[in-house]
């Protein structure tokens, strides 16, 4: 996709008097959401559930509450190339995706816990906590991730996203990563790491995960960035001698995750799907980057009253602030008359007055069709 293509802006963007709304398209969210950059293609998922659906039933056979062996030994060696992080099978368990990965979590810690998350930071997990009768603490962050000094040392637990940290997907460093680790250690406080887009950091090489620093750090993983995001699965890494709490848990709840789809995703992971599927996401990330930087970045700036900024590391998401209300509501305007959704900063619960849009869940047509109005939006805002 040639960057002279986007300026090929849609008839119902632009003309005198502003916008045609008679004409507008459907709404296109570039509100950040998870998964949808790196989905397995039809043709591979088709053979897998093929594979596993034509694997029998043992008679008899016990289920275990823990998920198939065969997709936890896939994503314990999945861990090991993807993330350098040996881990023995028999501490993952099988979720059903994310959310209720933290839900297991936090019922196997206790009761009335006081958990800490980062503020700014994405809100879908955090609105889990208060469902299982814990008190959110918002946690103070800087480029770099959650500030320790300004932490609370009365937490029970801390969920951190370090290897994608909202709203513009930096990533903690590893003197950083270490620094909490201890401060985890002295404090008695459980570290949550929620590694979703680990692996489709492309620019450099993926930091280590917590768990491969600290021994008291629980992994939360998904499923839907590398697979598909309608995809409800996904697992927990326990810590060491950590494994049976949850356990116990998990076999109160039940598995919610059928035994054929655990045995296709294991085949996917087994197969190379996976990691061919994060490579060309990879490419696909580095050509957005190169578009927003060299025209959707410099046309935001030119905006009254208006920062714009994308994380120097990796990641397509965008963080557009403004200094005055007036501002705000004339973008505000004009992009919803443009047929575009962003999502807004007051939900990652950070202070500041703007917007953040993500571009990695778009199709390529989606992210030129995004970008092309964008331009036509900046364009008159700013004339």
């Amino acid at each position: 996709m040639a960057v002279a293509d986007l300026h090929n802006i849609p008839p119902w963007v632009g003309g005198e008097g502003g916008v045609d709304k008679r004409n507008a398209p459907p709404s296109l969210s570039l509100r950040p959401t998870g998964g949808g950059i790196g989905a397995i293609g039809g043709a591979a998922w088709r053979r897998a559930w093929r594979e596993a659906a034509a694997e029998p039933a043992a008679p008899g056979q016990r289920v275990d509450p823990a998920g198939e062996p065969e997709l936890r030994g896939a994503i314990a060696e999945h861990l090991r190339l993807a993330r350098g992080v040996s881990v023995d099978p028999s501490r993952v368990l099988v979720t059903g995706g994310s959310r209720e990965g933290l839900l297991l979590i936090l019922m196997s810690l206790g009761r009335e816990l006081r958990v800490g998350v980062e503020d700014p930071g994405h809100p879908g997990l955090r609105r889990v906590i208060p469902l299982a009768g814990h008190e959110v603490v918002g946690c103070a962050t800087d480029a770099d991730g959650v500030e320790l000094a300004r932490l609370d040392s009365g937490l029970d637990a801390l969920l951190v996203t370090p290897a994608h940290l909202y709203p513009i997907g930096g990533s903690m460093p590893a003197t950083r990563r270490a620094e909490l680790i201890d401060w985890a250690a002295t404090t008695g406080t459980v570290l949550i790491e929620d590694d979703f887009n680990a692996e489709l950091r492309y620019r450099i090489a993926p930091q280590p995960p917590l768990a491969a620093l600290g021994e008291d750090v629980v992994t939360l993983g998904t499923f839907s960035t590398l697979l598909s995001k309608e995809l409800s699965a996904g697992y927990v890494v326990a810590p060491a001698g950590g494994a049976d709490a949850l356990l116990e848990v998990r076999k109160v709840l039940g598995m919610p995750v059928s035994a054929v789809t655990q045995r296709a995703i294991a085949h996917l992971l087994r197969s190379g799907a996976v990691r061919r599927t994060a490579r060309a996401a990879h490419a696909r990330v580095a050509r957005r980057r190169r578009v927003l930087e060299a025209e959707v970045l410099p046309a935001l700036r030119r905006l009254p009253g208006a920062e714009a900024r994308m994380s120097a590391a990796s990641g397509v998401e965008v963080q557009l602030l403004f200094d005055a209300p007036e501002h705000r509501a004339a973008f505000d305007t004009a992009l919803q008359a443009a047929g575009l959704a962003a999502g807004t900063v007051e939900t990652l619960w950070s202070a500041g007055d703007g917007f953040v849009m993500s571009f990695a869940h778009l199709s390529d047509a989606e992210f030129a069709q995004a970008v092309g109005l964008l331009l036509g939006v900046a364009g008159r805002l700013a004339a």
